[in-house]
Order: C-alpha cells, then sequence, then structure tokens
C-alpha cells in the first residue's frame, strides 16, 4: 500500500513537456500577433512619429493622450462610438429574437427559411455596403423611392450626406450583417428550453407574451450573456462598414473610434496621434469586457 501511494507521488512529481510543447504554437502565435502589436502600438502613440518619417520619431509620452481627450471632436467621436455600439447591439438582439421566434413558430418549410435568414452572414462586408449604398442612393434607390412614395422622407433624399441619417444608414447595414449570428445563437438557446414548460403554461391559461417573459427569456439568459459580449466586441473593433458608407462624415457625425484612428494615422499622417486613439479604442473594449465579465458571466457560473 505505501509503495503504491510513493509511486502515485513520483508519478505526479515528474515533469511531463507534452503539454507545454502542445500549446507552444498557439501561444507563440498569440505573442506574435496580439502582444507585441499592443505593446508597439502603445510605445508609437508615445512619440510623434509619423508615416513619412517614422525613424525620426521623438518621444511626446502621454502629449497625444491629452490632446485626444481635450480636442474638440472627442465628444463627437466617443458619442458616435457609444450611439453606434450600443444600437448594434441591442437592435441585433432584438430582430435575431424576432427572427428566431417566428422560424421557432413556423411548421413548413423550416429549413428553408433558416438558411434565407443566416445568408446575409455569408454576404462579404463590402458587397454587402455596396447593396445598402444602392438601396438608399438618392437617384434611384430602392429605399429612397418608398421613403419618397411615403412621404416619410423630402425626394432624392441623401441618407449619408445628412448628419441625421447616416448613422441610422449604418446601423441599418450592421444589423442585417449581425443578425444572423444572433438568430443562430438564440434558436441553438431555444432548442434547450423544455418543451413540458410551455405546455404546463398552456395548461394555465399563460398567453404568448406570458410565456415568452417566463420561460424563454430566462431560459436564454446563459446565451444572451455570452451574445451581447460578442457583439460588443465587435462593435467597437468594427471599421469596415462605417469606413465604406460614410469614412466618418459628414462633420465626424459617424466618426467611430476605428475610423477616427484609421483617419489619423494613414490620411493625416499623424501615426502617434492614431496610436493613441487606438489604444483608447483598446482599453475601452477590454474595460466593457471586464466589467460584463464580473457582473454577468461570473453571476452566470455561481448558478
Amino acid at each position: 500500500m505505501k509503495t503504491d501511494v510513493l509511486a502515485g507521488r513520483e508519478r505526479r512529481s515528474r515533469f511531463d513537456p507534452a503539454p507545454y510543447v502542445l500549446v507552444s504554437p498557439a501561444l507563440l502565435l498569440i505573442v506574435l500577433c496580439l502582444i507585441i502589436p499592443i505593446f508597439s502600438a502603445v510605445q508609437i502613440s508615445m512619440t510623434d512619429a509619423s508615416l513619412l518619417k517614422f525613424s525620426q520619431a521623438k518621444w511626446v509620452g502621454v502629449n497625444n493622450y491629452t490632446n485626444f481627450f481635450t480636442s474638440g471632436t472627442f465628444e463627437k467621436v466617443i458619442s458616435a462610438t457609444l450611439i453606434y455600439v450600443f444600437g448594434s447591439v441591442v437592435l441585433t438582439y432584438v430582430v435575431g429574437m424576432a427572427a428566431a421566434l417566428l422560424i421557432e413558430h413556423t411548421e413548413r418549410f423550416k429549413f428553408l427559411f433558416r438558411s434565407l435568414v443566416i445568408l446575409p452572414w455569408a454576404v462579404p462586408q463590402v458587397v454587402l455596403v455596396l447593396l445598402w449604398k444602392w438601396m438608399i442612393n438618392p437617384q434611384y434607390g430602392v429605399l429612397t423611392y418608398l421613403s419618397d412614395v411615403s412621404g416619410m422622407l423630402p425626394s432624392h433624399f441623401s441618407w449619408l450626406s445628412d448628419y441625421r441619417f447616416a448613422m441610422v444608414a449604418i446601423l441599418m447595414t450592421t444589423i442585417w450583417k449581425q443578425y444572423p449570428l444572433s438568430f443562430l445563437m438564440l434558436m441553438a438557446g431555444m432548442k434547450g428550453i423544455p418543451k413540458e414548460l410551455y405546455e404546463a403554461a398552456s395548461i394555465d391559461g399563460a398567453n404568448a407574451w406570458r410565456k415568452f417573459a417566463h420561460i424563454t427569456l430566462p431560459g436564454l439568459r446563459h446565451v444572451t450573456y455570452g451574445l451581447i459580449l460578442l457583439l460588443t466586441i465587435w462593435s467597437f473593433g468594427n471599421f469596415i462598414i462605417v469606413w465604406l458608407m460614410t469614412q466618418g462624415g459628414p462633420s465626424d457625425s459617424t466618426a467611430v473610434l476605428t475610423v477616427y484612428t484609421y483617419l489619423n494615422a494613414f490620411k493625416f499622417n499623424n501615426l502617434g496621434y492614431g496610436a493613441a486613439i487606438g489604444v483608447v479604442c483598446l482599453l475601452l473594449s477590454l474595460l466593457f469586457s471586464a466589467l460584463y465579465y464580473r457582473v454577468f458571466i461570473k453571476k452566470m457560473e455561481t448558478e
């Protein structure tokens, strides 16, 4: 008996390099593609580097951050970013939930409808933006025509030239791209809710709204926590849709942090200032993720 215990302790104390060897390629990739670029961006943000004179960059400390926080465009950029993130996350969740409920209660051609619903997810973002810019074109866009006929907007209204509607157009494009992810995750979560709960609620006389509020939503809370976190991180880092739609205009009304970073670093040739804005965007995303994890994910783990 004592011999077996000693042998077990010896096996546990013996170093096994196999797990570390298997994990090392992934760790190396993370270091090369994530950790080093982040430290490099922080270093560049502390200089007055420019693309044309990168080797002559001088150390300026936190001046780039101070200039950004005290600039006249700071509030506008932060407001545009928060509006875009909040609007895209909330509306994507709502549209995905509506689509999931409709498909879940559809009896015939369910496979066909599921395929059509997730189709936008397969469309490349560049093609997606071109489609939406065609639909809202002031001259021949189908949405422009419908709004003109209904009298909702003036004739030949230019969505992307109006600071009030430019963000609306971007949000519509973003939601159409993102909602299939919300649909798939919520649809999968609904499959895990026992049917017996709905049957018991029907016997008790509960209507559709009470079933949704007291069975469906609580049953999807774990899926909802993870989905909102994914959508928020993706929205904070989204660049392609906003850039191709408006390039931050008009008058920086749609200049979210990612677009403003690109404008300063590569269009205005101020790489150090652009890097500082990019670091601020990263810190905001990490801060939200940390708070969200502490409030919701930890609560989910303790349930």
